[in-house]
């Protein structure tokens, strides 16, 4: 009989969650496949759970029955020489800004923000059927937020779109990472790079590569958090002297993977990375509760954390509280573990308030779009105040 319960549950949660669909969400829908699609899980993988645990190989099932037990892990099989010991001496990292002082700027942008494109770009995102990376939802979705970006660049009447290129991030799964990137208009700084993020996937918890996974918080919210920063960024003709680039990752439920596979690759090209700041879920707060942003406390640097929240408290109308997230958090994760500064924001001190992600129920009618404007104003304060070499 528990067995019987549980498969009515997995039923509810992946087929169900596509019968719910609407009409208007059902253009974005690519048939869920039996099974993952690259033969990414042929063999075992090699996974950590905690910093101080060796890594043990997992079977695709055992990994899967991991997120369905709530366990936070990483998977480091394709990037075993970021667990080095010498990683983290390895990488470059740039001067903060030891002042805020490009407040008139950063102001006049916040002016040009509003909640509009969250639901243009949430609706048709969350439409498809789910955004896991090992599927071809998760290549077309993908390929379908590539192409809402490019067009964003292309709709920019400024001059700084001009020096703006998208480009997708291959790995060995179908879903690519998308990096965007502003190049520094100082030839002595342009080398230096300003690292903005989101994860772009969805997991059913139950039924990965079938379940319904609409994803609007996590990290649809996220997503479409530096998407509003950039183009309010690019409408204000921002111009930085260091480069600034946004990045959408691929396969962060898988533990980490995108983000893994991107740090790796600029670590070994010896990238001067000033910092990075990530947004993994930014939309759902729990009414009743105190409103701020929320700082990861744990694998993240102090001097971007004490960053962040000075411009929190300077240019958005919260204030920031931290909180520990735990291994195998989200992306900022990878960054520091590369040897790169990072933080992350999160849309609160309460990492488990929301009960409907890896659910069909994280759905858009879920978030509060004028607490997401809060870190869309972050992310323009920190493209200014760290895209412009003091």
């Amino acid at each position: 009989m528990k067995c019987l319960l549980q498969i009515a549950s997995v039923l509810a949660l992946g087929i169900i969650g596509l019968a719910a669909a609407s009409p208007t969400q059902q253009h974005a829908f690519v048939a869920p496949g039996t099974a993952p699609e690259s033969g990414l899980y042929s063999s075992d993988r090699l996974i950590k759970l905690s910093e101080t645990a060796q890594p043990q190989l997992m079977a695709m099932d055992d990994i899967f029955g991991l997120r369905r037990a709530g366990v936070r892990f990483i998977d480091i099989t394709d990037a075993q020489e970021l667990y080095q010991d010498s990683a983290a001496s390895a990488a470059k990292n740039a001067p903060l800004p030891t002042s805020l002082t490009r407040g008139d700027d950063v102001r006049q942008t916040i002016d040009r923000l509003s909640t509009k494109l969250y639901g243009d770009v949430l609706t048709p995102f969350t439409a498809f059927h789910n955004r896991y990376y090992d599927s071809q939802n998760g290549k077309k979705s993908s390929e379908w937020l590539q192409q809402q970006i490019a067009q964003l660049v292309d709709d920019s009447s400024s001059f700084a779109a001009t020096n703006v290129t998208v480009r997708a991030f291959g790995h060995k799964f179908p879903q690519s990472s998308i990096i965007l990137r502003i190049e520094g208009s100082d030839p002595q700084h342009a080398q230096e790079t300003v690292l903005l993020s989101a994860h772009q996937d969805s997991v059913n918890m139950w039924l990965p590569w079938f379940g319904r996974a609409s994803g609007a918080d996590d990290d649809g919210s996220g997503t479409v958090t530096i998407l509003e920063s950039l183009r309010a960024l690019l409408a204000q003709g921002f111009a930085p002297t260091r480069s600034v680039e946004f990045h959408w990752y691929a396969g962060e439920e898988g533990g980490l993977l995108g983000s893994q596979d991107v740090a790796l690759d600029y670590k070994r090209a010896g990238r001067s990375v000033v910092a990075n700041l990530h947004f993994d879920m930014t939309g759902f707060w729990k009414k009743g509760s105190k409103e701020v942003i929320g700082l990861v406390s744990d694998r993240t640097d102090p001097e971007v954390r004490a960053l962040v929240k000075s411009l929190a408290e300077t240019y958005t109308r919260l204030k920031t509280s931290e909180f520990a997230c735990g291994y195998g958090c989200s992306d900022h994760a990878s960054w520091n573990q590369a040897g790169y500064r990072s933080a992350m924001a999160f849309e609160s001190d309460e990492l488990e308030a929301n009960t409907f992600i890896h659910t069909p129920s994280d759905t858009v009618d879920t978030l509060d779009f004028d607490h997401m404007l809060e870190f869309s104003k972050l992310a323009v304060a920190f493209a200014y105040e760290v895209g412009y070499a003091k």
